[in-house]
Formats: structure tokens, sequence, C-alpha cells
């Protein structure tokens, strides 16, 4: 902070207009005294560049947001290796902090700044959420200064979308006030990212609101604010100076941190004991499945693999991809008998991809041409009869053909292609 607070000072003495206090009116005397600290209990803190308002609450170890408990450990392993955080996996989780902010426009860039932004953590006590509000453009420097100073006992954020929205709009708004930004140090993990990893195929939104309905379980009250609302709150806020209606963004922020950080336990704990009390659906145990193959964990995403399938609560769409993947799963780790009784189980089913499968097998591994010539047929009668067809039809059809004529050579002229 040295180096910026001097350059800063530097700055002011040639004359240079350092953020945007002159370019944004400050907020107007409230009418009726309705100003900030008679909404939302909180303190004005100095900083170098002036004061900002701050309000914190904390919360017992035994709070419980929805179903999800706030505070409990968890094992944080499979997430930091998938996430690449590795300092995520320390005790207690005190060196990480969940941030999430409010700003006054969704789309980002140098015109839009941020008036509030929560952070929450892990204490000995329990949990404590601190939330930084800007009472009008002219603290800016001085709310990045004190979240500055607040941050630098971690070393690891957990946000949500935050790699592609809040951290680079911070950066932004810090580099535009002359101040260094702090997040260069820190390991970042967006959980944004993993939850579309888990519930894409189950839920029809992974945003942090739905899946704090879908799995917290946690309901806002009607003093929540939409988010699209937010910037033109703020902005009429600053031309009235009355900070009543401000109540729901608080609130709003709030529940957002709290609600990432049980989010991400919750997740942690997916990962790390998948067949625990944790997950619920077979096609949440597959994708979890799908996340240990990619990292390499064969052994153990085949029996996740096999559970969810095991579980009889796939939707039959699903059904068959999973059992597709496991199969190719058997394959890659050369247990070819495994395989083909997958691939025999979904061509019954008038699968067409497990068809062309058991062609290739009695082909190139059996050398058992007439065998994968029945194979190549009942695949090309299966896509004859499909109406409906996931990609390239006329692709599929004209590879189908090729197989079809090359086993056909190999049968009956004994064509050695």
């Amino acid at each position: 902070m040295a180096d910026s607070e001097s350059l800063f000072e530097k700055l002011k003495s040639m004359g240079v207009q350092i953020g945007t206090s002159k370019i944004q009116p400050a907020a107007k005397p409230a009418r009726g005294g309705f100003g900030i600290e008679t909404v939302i209990s909180g303190t004005d803190i100095p900083t170098a560049y002036g004061q900002t308002y701050l309000i914190q609450e904390q919360y017992q170890a035994g709070y419980l947001h929805g179903r999800l408990p706030l505070c409990d450990d968890h094992e944080m392993n499979v997430l930091a290796n998938w996430g690449h955080t590795p300092r995520i996996t320390r005790p207690g989780g005190e060196n990480v902090v969940y941030l999430d902010t409010e700003t006054s426009g969704l789309a980002g860039g140098t015109g839009t700044y941020v008036f509030l932004v929560g952070i929450g953590y892990r204490t000995i006590n329990g949990f404590e959420l601190v939330q930084f509000f800007m009472r009008d453009p002219g603290q800016e420097a001085a709310l990045l200064a004190a979240l500055d100073q607040w941050l630098a006992r971690f070393d690891v954020i957990v946000t949500f979308n935050g790699k592609s929205f809040d951290v680079p709009l911070l950066n932004t708004r810090f580099q535009m006030n002359g101040i260094s930004p702090p997040f260069e140090s820190f390991e970042h993990l967006d959980v944004l990212h993993i939850a579309r990893r888990l519930w894409r195929d189950r839920l029809p939104s992974r945003a942090l609101g739905e899946l704090e309905k879908e799995v917290v379980q946690f309901y806002r009250t009607g003093e929540d604010i939409p988010g699209w609302l937010i910037p033109q709150m703020y902005f009429d806020y600053l031309r009235s100076g009355d900070a009543r209606p401000l109540a729901g963004i608080f609130y709003h922020n709030a529940r957002d941190i709290l609600s990432l950080a049980v989010l991400t336990g919750h997740v942690a704990e997916m990962l790390n004991n998948p067949l625990g009390q944790s997950v619920d659906y077979g096609l949440d145990l597959a994708a979890i499945a799908r996340l240990y193959e990619e990292m390499g964990r064969l052994e153990q995403a085949a029996v996740l693999y096999e559970r969810s399938l095991e579980m009889g609560d796939l939707p039959e769409e699903f059904f068959f991809k999973i059992m597709e993947r496991f199969a190719l799963l058997r394959r890659k780790t050369g247990e070819w008998e495994k395989a083909t009784a997958l691939w025999q189980k979904a061509a019954d089913h008038g699968q067409l991809a497990a068809c062309v499968e058991l062609s290739k097998y009695y082909e190139h591994r059996l050398r058992n041409y007439n065998e994968a010539l029945i194979w190549a047929r009942k695949a090309m009668e299966i896509l004859d009869s499909t109406r409906y067809f996931e990609g390239s039809r006329k692709s599929t059809e004209r590879e189908i053909e090729r197989r079809i004529g090359r086993l056909y050579q190999r049968v009956y002229r004994g064509f050695e292609a």
C-alpha cells in the first residue's frame, strides 16, 4: 500500500484529479434524514483516501443457511485439485475469502464502478460477513483501500462468476484510482465453473439464485432485490439521498455471500465423498464420475458410473449416454469384456453408438468380420429408423456405409483393405 499511497499524494500535489468525485455527483442529503446509517447499522472507517461505510455481521458456528451448515469443515482436496487451488486445503479455511460485488452496471467496463463489496470468511467462533459501501462515487478510492487492507490476511478467493466479472472489474477500479490491485497473488476458485459441470444435465439453470433454491434449499424473503434492478436503485439513491430502498441490496449481497460459502462446502463434500449422503441423484453422481475421469482417477470414476446407473433415477435420454461413457472408460483401461457387455446392453435398446463400437471391436480386436458386419448393418437400421438424430446425420451415414462396404469385401470376397 505504501507505494500506491505515495503515488496518490504526489499526483494530488500536482493537481491531478484521482477517482470520480468530480465526475459523478455526490449523494444529496437525505430527505427526512434517511441516510445509510439509519437503514443498516455500520461504521465509517478511515483510510488514506477518506472514509467508507462498513457493516459487519457475525454468524455462530452452528448456523444453518437453508439445509446446509455454514461453518462445517470439509475435505477440500478433490475440489482444490480440480480448481488448481492447492492452498484452499488448509485446515479450517481461514485463509479463504468469499467475495461478491454490487455494481452500477451489469456489463462491466471502465464506466462501471463497484458501490458495494461483500466478503465472508471463517473465524475461530464461526463466520464473519463484512460489507463495504460507497456513499457516493467520491468515496470509491476509500472503499477500495479498505477492501485491500481487509483482504491482506487471505490468499484464496472464492467467487461465483468472479473470474469473468467481479475480479476484472475490481482490478479496473483499483487501477483507475491509482491503487495496485491485490488479486494477483490470490488463488481463485470460481464456483460457477464447477456448478456448470455438476448440474448442467439435472437443473435448467446454474445461476446462484437457482442453486440456492434447488441445492441449498434457502428461499429469500420479500426483502430481496432482483439483481437487474440494483444499478438503477443505486442511481436513484445518488439523486435523492434516500437510502431506505437500499436495505434490500444489502440483504441480497449478504445472502449471495452465505449461499456461495455453503455451496462451496457442499460441492467439496460431493467431490470428496460422492458415495456418501451428499449426492442424491444419479445425474449428479455421473457428473462427478466424469470429473474423476478427467482428473485421471479412472478406477474411482468407474465405480461412480456404475453406481449412477444402478440408482434407478436416470432419465432414459441420459441413461445410455452415461452407459456409453462408462463403456469407453472400460475400453480405456483395457477391460474389453466389461466394455463389450455395456455396449451389448445399450445395443439391445437400439443405441446406434453402441452398435458402431461393437462393430469396431469385432473388426479390429477380434478380426471377426462377419460379426462386425452384423453390427454395422444393425447400426444402419437404427439410423434409418431414427427420425431425430444428434450430430451430423449425413456424415454418420457415410461412415457406416464405408464400414459396411469394407466389411462386406472382407467377408464375401476375401479382400484385404
